[in-house]
Formats: structure tokens, C-alpha cells, sequence
């Protein structure tokens, strides 16, 4: 196995991949600019000013207002023309609301640079070289979250982010707070920018901003992808569930590539489970089928899985594309062709960035739909109500709600998911006088995917905490229970029973009366018969660390938010790998 690079280059010959995206926002990987693709951008760049010059007609991005402004001309004079792009940056810069997240911002600046380095922007390599040098010294923009509509580009928050690049605005300091970002450049020993002809255009003309968050929130969706898998597998267990749904065999039949990953994960999550294996006989545990949260989990989830995957795809393409406007392109071995077009405009990262809501949204609500069976004692197949402990003493037992109110917060979880679901791409608003009359808005459902990533943690987190208080039930009960018919002779002896308990009862009331005496068959087991599989074992034995057996009523709110850390970390799947290959 390869170790990971410890530099990533930025090289127009080759691709950048996720992963790298992911440890240079998250990991403060550095970066450089490979020699080659500097001096390619260097080339280009003398390539089309003297283009530009030499011709003395309109071009857009060089010497042309911007926007509805195009129609204005700007002076053959140089200070005019670097007074152009410094002003669009300044005037852009018109975010509101709280900083962007950290790895955002850091994300943003990378596909930035990574964009510009391709050589179509028209850019000197000087300014791929100043947002590599911000990444190097940890010099983080101060990005408001909102003001951009993903249409001609993220123009409020990569203002932002230029602003920082010639010395002027906000940038995050250790603690998070805004400061102002000249004295951090100095200290870095960072001249600021000087901006010439398009390059204020190339910086805030893209849509790194929605591509930022799109990546790390599937990243992150992904691993909470794998712990709503070992839930799943946790509540087959505890809930005396059929492994049969997720066979080989059976999915292959229907191949969609999100279920059958799924189902193989469920498949190595409950291989060698004693719990499965001693109600696995149909003639003793007498379920013919399991609800739908368990039965129709891989085909649930598989589906979320194809959602997050297919928008991994079109981030990864994002990434390695150039998006500002106008592009140069090539004519005559010279890149000189001046290209207006609409790289810019986010829908293509937005629909895909709506899936992941989607994903969210369906994770949630299958989850919430296992712990409203958890805590329904008609359907949790002898756990009890709202798994109250089943040791505790009958007079306090009147008393006690164990986990009753735990499943209401996951219900009010996945409202509040379902509420910020709103498919805003669907809902253009015009911009730029009629202008930008078709907007994306990705940015403001990205900013929404990231509001609902930690709820959708802390929904998994409840479920979690359900099947381990489940399991622990299961391992202090000497039986299970079983549906299975009960045989001829054992109804003749219970028609007998309620014939003597009518009489009986008829004698000492002096009145008829109806007498029914339902049976219920019961299985003693082992203690070994109690237990679930390693993998289940072992993640168990990390929730147990942060969440112990409700024994008699506690509060567990730190305890539900310390088990979602666990979730969002990739704790979860990391014990659960120590067994079972979750990889895709």
C-alpha cells in the first residue's frame, strides 16, 4: 500500500483527485506548482496580452465592464485596466452571516488554483502561486457564508478569498475570529498581489465554492453512509432479524451497484452472529419477514450510496475543469481565441449537491423508523417498552420512560432534515439586471447540506445507542421470544385451561363469563447465544465507552452527542473494519 503524498502538486498534465482536496482543506497538506505548468502559464499569458494589445478591439474580462456593464469601454491605460479588476474584487465582496467553515475556505482556494493552473484563464502563474503561498502558511480567508447564487460563478465568497490575496480584507485567525488580513501577510512574509488585466475576473468567476462543500460533505456522507450500514446490521441482530434479504444470490438478480455494496457490507457485518444463528430456523422463530427498514435496507440504503457516488463523479470532474469566463483558448498553435461562454454557472454541482440532501434525508427517516420499532413493545419482539431495563423493580418501573424521549429527538432530527430539503436549484431568482436571468443557487443548498450533516449524525447516533441498549437487554434475558404456530395438543390443553378458568371464575361472581388464554412460545439460549458478531462486538464495545446500559432513568443528551463525534470521526467503521472490509 502506498503512502499518501505529503505535497501536492499542482500540474496541468495531470488530475487532481478528491482525497487530495480532502487532506489539503482537512490535513493542511501543502502545495506546490509544478515548474513546468508556471512557465506553461507564463507563456500563455504573454501569449494573449499581446493579443489583446495588439488587436485594440473589445475583450471581455481585459479591457470591457463587467456583468451588465459589458457594454462599457475602459481606457487603453494600465492603471485603468488593474483598476478594473481590483474593483470587481472589491465590490464583490458583499458576503453576509457567519465565516464559512475552515476546510471550506481551504478546499475553495485549492480547485481555485487548480482551475487556474490549467492554462485557459489567461492568468500569470504568480497568481496560482499567491493562493498556494495563503495554503502553505495556514492563512485562511474570512469567507462570509452567504451572498452567492453558483450562476456567474461564486463571485461573493472567491472575492473574499482574492480580497486576501492582495493584502486587503479578513482572514480567520487561531481562534476563528476576523482579522485583518494585511498583518497577517506580513508576518507570513507575503507581498500582496498586484491584480492586471483578467486576472480579478479569473479569481471570483467559478464555482469552487458549491465544489468545496460538495466534496467534503459527500466525504463525510460516505463514512456516515458506513454507520448507517452497521446500524442496520446492529438492529438485525438485536431485533432477532433474517440475514436472508442481503444474499449474494438474491441481489444479483436486481444489480444496482448502491445495494449490492450495501448488502455486502451487511453480509460480512452479521457473518458468524450467534444471535442470527439461534432464531435463524423459521420453525422456531416463526417471522415469515421482517418490516422494511430491515428487509428493504440494502435496497434503501444502496440507493443513498448511488446518490453520494454519482455526485463524487461530477465533483471529481469539477475539479480537473476550468470554469471563469471568457476561456482562451487555442487558434493557430496560439492561445489567443478570447471564449465567452457559461463554465460559470453551478447547475450541473448543484442537482448532484440536491442529492446528497436527498441521501440525508432518506438515512434519517429509515433510521428513525428502526427506533420507533425499538421503543414499541408490540413490535421489538420482547424488548419492552421504550427498552426500559428488564431487571428493574416493578413499583419503579411505573415510573420510568427509559428511552422514550430519545426517539422523539430522532423524529425532530429528521424534520429538521426534511425542512432544509427545499430543492432551491428548482427556484431561480434573476440577478445582474436580468443579466443572470437563470441562477443555480447550489451555494445556498450546499450551505444546507452543511447544516444538516451533524443532525443527520446525531439521528445515526440514537439509532446506535437504541441497539446497544438492546443488545445489552438481549444478553441479560434468559429467553427469546418466537411467533412460530403453536402444535394441536398444546391448544387442546389451553381450551381446557379456559373452560376451568371460566367455571372457576363464573362460581365466585354468580354471572357468565368469557374466558381466553393466549400462549406464548419462549426459547432459553446461552449466554454465547446472546452475542452478535465480532464486528457488532467491537463497535458495541466503543459505544459502550460513551453510552452505558440505561439501568433506571438518566438524562443521555452528552452521551447521544459524544456517540455522534464518534460517527461523524469514522470511529464507528474503524472498529467495525477491524474485522469486515467496508470498503467499496
Amino acid at each position: 500500500m502506498t503512502s499518501a503524498p505529503s505535497v501536492i502538486t499542482l500540474d496541468h498534465r495531470r488530475e487532481i483527485v478528491l482525497d487530495e482536496i480532502c487532506r489539503v482543506a482537512r490535513d493542511d497538506v501543502r502545495v506546490e506548482l509544478a515548474r513546468e505548468t508556471a512557465e506553461m502559464l507564463e507563456a500563455r499569458r504573454h501569449e494573449v496580452v499581446a493579443f489583446v494589445e495588439r488587436q485594440h478591439e473589445p475583450a471581455y474580462g481585459f479591457n470591457r465592464g463587467f456583468g451588465h456593464n459589458v457594454g462599457l469601454a475602459v481606457d487603453d491605460d494600465a492603471e485603468l485596466l488593474d483598476l478594473l479588476q481590483l474593483n470587481l474584487i472589491r465590490s464583490h465582496a458583499a458576503g453576509v452571516g457567519p465565516a464559512a467553515p475552515r476546510e471550506v475556505v481551504r478546499a475553495t482556494m485549492l480547485l481555485r488554483a487548480a482551475s487556474l493552473s490549467r492554462g485557459y484563464s489567461g492568468v500569470r502563474p504568480q497568481v496560482v502561486q499567491q493562493i498556494v503561498a495563503l495554503l502553505n502558511a495556514g492563512i485562511t480567508p474570512y469567507v462570509p457564508r452567504h451572498g452567492s447564487v453558483s450562476a456567474s460563478g461564486d463571485l461573493c465568497p472567491l472575492s473574499h478569498v482574492a480580497l486576501v490575496l492582495l493584502g486587503e480584507g479578513d482572514v480567520l485567525d487561531e481562534q476563528g475570529e476576523r482579522v485583518p488580513a494585511a498583518p497577517a501577510l506580513e508576518a507570513a512574509g507575503i507581498a500582496p498581489l498586484r491584480l492586471q488585466m483578467k486576472e480579478g475576473l479569473a479569481l471570483n468567476n467559478g464555482t469552487q465554492y458549491l465544489t468545496a462543500i460538495g466534496i467534503l460533505a459527500a466525504e463525510e456522507l460516505r463514512e456516515q453512509l458506513r454507520v448507517a450500514g452497521i446500524a442496520t446490521a446492529l438492529g438485525a441482530q438485536v431485533m432477532l432479524g433474517s440475514a436472508q434479504p442481503f444474499r449474494a444470490d438474491l441481489h444479483e438478480r436486481r444489480p444496482h451497484r448502491g445495494a449490492l455494496v450495501v448488502a455486502s457490507w451487511l453480509r460480512a457485518l452479521l457473518e458468524r452472529s450467534p444471535i442470527q444463528d439461534v432464531h435463524a430456523d423459521k420453525s422456531i422463530d416463526g417471522e415469515v419477514q421482517d418490516p422494511y427498514n430491515l428487509r428493504c435496507a440494502a435496497q434503501i440504503l444502496g440507493s443513498c450510496y448511488d446518490l453520494v457516488e454519482e455526485a463524487r463523479a461530477t465533483f471529481a470532474v469539477e475539479a480537473n475543469s476550468v470554469t471563469d469566463n471568457p476561456l482562451i483558448l487555442e487558434s493557430d498553435g496560439l492561445h489567443i481565441d478570447i471564449v465567452s461562454g457559461g463554465h460559470f454557472h453551478g447547475m450541473p454541482i448543484a442537482i448532484k449537491v440536491y442529492g446528497l440532501i436527498q441521501a440525508m434525508a432518506i438515512m434519517a427517516r429509515l433510521s428513525n423508523m428502526r427506533c420507533a420499532r425499538y421503543v414499541d413493545e408490540a413490535r421489538n419482539k420482547g424488548l419492552g417498552s421504550d427498552l426500559v431495563w428488564p431487571e428493574i423493580d416493578d413499583g419503579v418501573r411505573a415510573t420510568s420512560s427509559g428511552l422514550m424521549a430519545a426517539e422523539y429527538t430522532s423524529a425532530s432530527l429528521v424534520n429538521y432534515i426534511w425542512g432544509h430539503s427545499t430543492p432551491s436549484h428548482l427556484f431561480s431568482v434573476s440577478t445582474d439586471a436580468g443579466q443572470e436571468d437563470h441562477v443555480s443557487m447550489g451555494a445556498p443548498l450546499a450551505l444546507r447540506v452543511l447544516e444538516c450533516l451533524p443532525r443527520c449524525a446525531e439521528v445515526l447516533a440514537v439509532e446506535l445507542c437504541f441497539a446497544a441498549q438492546a443488545a445489552a437487554i438481549r444478553k441479560v434475558s434468559d429467553h427469546f421470544p418466537s411467533k412460530a404456530e403453536i402444535p394441536a395438543a398444546s391448544n387442546t390443553v389451553r381450551r381446557a385451561f379456559e373452560r376451568a378458568m371460566q367455571e372457576a371464575i363464573e362460581l365466585e361472581e354468580g354471572r357468565p363469563v368469557e374466558v381466553e388464554v393466549s400462549i406464548k412460545k419462549r426459547y432459553p439460549w446461552t449466554e454465547h447465544d446472546r452475542r452478535l458478531s465480532h464486528p457488532s462486538e467491537a463497535v458495541l464495545d466503543l459505544i459502550g465507552r460513551h453510552f452505558a446500559p440505561v439501568t433506571e432513568d438518566r438524562s443521555i443528551s452528552r452521551e447521544l452527542g459524544a456517540v455522534a463525534t464518534l460517527v461523524r470521526s469514522g470511529a464507528i467503521s474503524a472498529a467495525a473494519a477491524e474485522f469486515v472490509d467496508l470498503d467499496d
